[in-house]
């Protein structure tokens, strides 16, 4: 728990007295404080051993510039530092181990770990501890904090902090390259472009080899399509290219000094991580009560007044995601599959026609199969520009565009000209009409109709317009281990018989998911679609063990039979959606200790991406950063003795005062 600490002005000053004091240039009268070589942390006797654990770095920083919000940031980060470990030997020159080293020594082969176990040792941060706040084992056996040898559990909490900052670099690196001043018409991004304007603001990156690259034809202009991940900004994508190249702004090889990464970005990153680090020890229960839901939405718009090619697209959907049915052993969906089907059916719902190599992806090879049936729902047409069939399906933004561009191509005198077609594909003038062409082809295709991400119910999806689907997603009942099917309401629970028996179908659920699916097997072995309605959740069904939420009375064409089937679309009147629910998180999930944990039910690495994204979701939202900086303040217990920033202080953070007359 926090200190109640509170310092008084007078108390405060006084000391000054006892000590030795220096003029600075402005005759300000300054002094070092009694604790300013006194150790930050003090754990088990290490505390010698930790790099940078004195005090007299948070001073040095609050005189490092004038007393303001940037001198602020700089004193939490050097705490930070002391917390996790400083990131790597070039953000400073200092003793000791680094997370860096620890985590390479973690990941490595070398079955001695004594680096990452030393180094656990001396950062506390990292220490298992089971809900009363307790140092235990990968068992939740209590351990002596002094004698302990460090278990695989602390050693995985290292690799998941480091790797947590690795993806904030590249999180924070997306951020500032996805500009339009880094890009050659729209979406083509420059990556050299991009380091001239960091090595002309006296930026530490490696420009001169990015020209050189350039030079040599390694390295490409790219799209930054929108389904790009922000964490992948360095990886290779699927065509072999990459967006940024991380040898550029951070490399320390052959007496290279580029450190890009660790001047500008490291100390927003360790900051970000205290308020989190703060959630994680002060308000856990905001964290695991999230209700956080980690969802995959397709979203089909009705184009116009044509409707009915929406219409067609959404039943074939459902019946795709109903195509596969089980034979022997129950298949369940697999993850990559719906994402294909979702890409391919976005692709068609734009109007796009496209002479596809089949071989090039699934995705492609679904949209190559789609365009065969929506050959029979859309209107296929072309025109003829500049010598070249160009293929569309009419009353769709594709369709539109293609014929406004032929209309504006088809004039032969500038009486003809539509001015108003002029303006919008030459930017009135400023560029040629084959470019504004080009530019809005590429906006309709990175035109992003899928929404793929995590959801806190304090921060719930804005998708459609009327608020149904974020309604109906935190009102599921979630399992131990899996998202709930059961329906909560099949069993009353007025008395203590009733409740065990309605736990014992839900543990029966669970054991047998099967029986809960909308695929059901009869005593022969053969399977089909069960009734609509039989024991599901009426926020949810299974199909094939995949989740999608429910929206009753929404079918399409429901004079159907089969009508039922489509309860997994949502009609705002505008658009269609399907809503996939990939993970529910309740509490029990969240637990360092605990059978029904991630880190028993799906492993170590998966129990801290989950746990690092909501607490960075709910940190985001800025209702706890005041309150972690004054937390972490009162953690430091400083006593100031100067003026100044004594005032600072008393001025921002009136809470860590004393009231004064």
């Amino acid at each position: 728990m926090s200190s109640k600490k509170k310092f008084s002005k007078l108390a405060v000053l006084s000391v000054l007295g006892l000590l030795t004091l220096t003029a600075c240039d402005d005759d300000e009268i300054v002094a070092k404080p009694s604790n300013y070589e006194d150790p930050i942390i003090e754990i088990a006797g290490n505390e010698d051993e930790i790099a940078n654990n004195v005090f007299s770095t948070i001073y040095d920083a609050l005189h490092d510039g004038s007393i303001d919000a940037e001198v602020l940031s700089k004193v939490l980060y050097e705490y930070a530092e002391s917390i996790y470990g400083s990131y790597n030997g070039y953000t400073k020159n200092l003793s000791g181990t680094t997370l860096e080293q620890a985590y390479k020594n973690a990941i490595s082969n070398d079955a001695d770990k004594s680096v990452v176990k030393d180094f656990i040792k001396k950062h506390k941060v990292y220490w298992l501890r089971n809900e009363e706040g307790v140092h235990v084992d990968d068992n939740g056996n209590p351990v002596d904090d002094k004698t302990f040898d460090p278990c695989s559990g602390e050693i995985q909490n290292v690799i998941a902090r480091w790797n947590t900052i690795d993806t904030r670099v590249a999180e924070a690196m997306f951020e500032k390259a996805n500009s339009n001043s880094y890009k050659d018409r729209d979406y083509y991004f420059d990556e050299v472009k991009f380091l001239k304007s960091l090595y002309e603001a006296g930026e530490k990156v490696d420009y001169n080899a990015a020209v050189a690259a350039r030079k040599a034809g390694k390295l490409p202009k790219v799209i930054i399509d929108y389904s790009y991940k922000e964490e992948t900004v360095f990886n290779k994508q699927d065509d072999g290219n990459q967006i940024l190249h991380k040898a550029y702004y951070q490399n320390h090889k052959d007496g290279k000094n580029i450190s890009y990464i660790e001047d500008e970005l490291i100390e927003d990153v360790y900051n970000d991580l205290l308020v989190e680090q703060y959630l994680l020890d002060e308000e856990l229960a905001s964290v695991r009560n999230s209700r956080a839901r980690y969802i995959n939405v397709l979203k089909i718009e009705k184009y116009s007044g044509f409707k009915n090619n929406a219409d067609a697209l959404i039943n074939s959907l459902v019946d795709d995601i109903y195509s596969i049915a089980p034979a022997g052993d129950h298949v369940e969906l697999d993850q990559e599959e719906i994402d294909d089907l979702f890409k391919a059916y976005e692709t068609v719902s734009k109007g796009i026609w496209a002479d596809i190599n089949v071989e090039d992806s699934k995705p492609l090879e679904i949209v190559d199969e789609l365009q065969k049936i929506a050959s029979d729902i859309y209107e296929k047409d072309y025109k003829e520009i500049d010598g070249k069939k160009e293929y569309f399906y009419k009353n769709t933004t594709y369709g539109d565009l293609i014929e406004d561009y032929a209309e504006f191509k088809s004039a032969t005198s500038y009486e003809d000209l539509n001015k108003s077609l002029y303006d919008e594909f030459t930017a009135s003038g400023t560029i040629l009409a084959s470019e504004g062409f080009a530019k809005k082809v590429i906006a309709i295709e990175q035109t992003n109709s899928i929404t793929n991400d995590w959801f806190v119910q304090t921060q719930a999806p804005s998708l459609d317009s009327n608020g149904k689907i974020a309604e109906r997603l935190f009102k599921l009942s979630v399992a131990n281990d899996k998202v709930e099917i059961l329906d909560e309401n099949l069993v009353p629970d007025t008395d203590p018989a009733k409740q065990a028996e309605k736990q014992k179908m839900r543990d029966q659920a669970l054991i047998d998911q099967d029986k809960y699916d909308r695929w059901v097997e009869d005593k022969d072995g053969n399977w089909s679609l069960r009734k609509s309605g039989e024991i599901e959740n009426k926020y949810m069904c299974s199909i094939n063990g995949a989740y999608f939420l429910k929206f009753e009375g929404q079918y399409v064409n429901d004079s159907d039979p089969d009508a039922w089937k489509k309860d997994i679309v949502y009609d705002d009147g505008s658009a269609y959606y399907i809503c996939q629910v990939i993970e529910a998180v309740k509490d029990v999930k969240l637990r360092n200790i605990s059978d029904s944990s991630y880190r028993k039910t799906r492993g170590e690495a998966f129990f801290h991406e989950v746990l690092d994204k909501i607490t960075s979701i709910i940190a985001a939202s800025g209702n706890y950063t005041s309150l972690a900086k004054e937390h972490w303040l009162k953690k430091m217990d400083i006593t100031y003795h100067d003026q100044k920033i004594y005032d600072y202080f008393k001025s921002n953070y009136p809470d860590l005062f004393d009231d004064e007359d």
